[in-house]
């Protein structure tokens, strides 16, 4: 291959496309609870401060 470029994979592993493994429908689910609950809490936050300025 003297005088060609190779072609080098991005990644290490072969992917398989539209598969979603169990791991990542796991962290997914973790961060949108965890997303909920955030918002849940910001949203607890600010109508406890409404509440304290009336």
């Amino acid at each position: 291959m003297t005088g060609k470029l190779a072609h080098m994979n991005e990644h290490r592993t072969s992917t398989r496309p539209g598969t979603v493994y169990l791991a990542q429908r796991r962290v997914a689910v973790g961060m949108t609870l965890g997303m909920i609950a955030g918002v849940a809490w910001a949203v607890s936050m600010i109508v406890t401060l409404v509440s304290w300025a009336l």
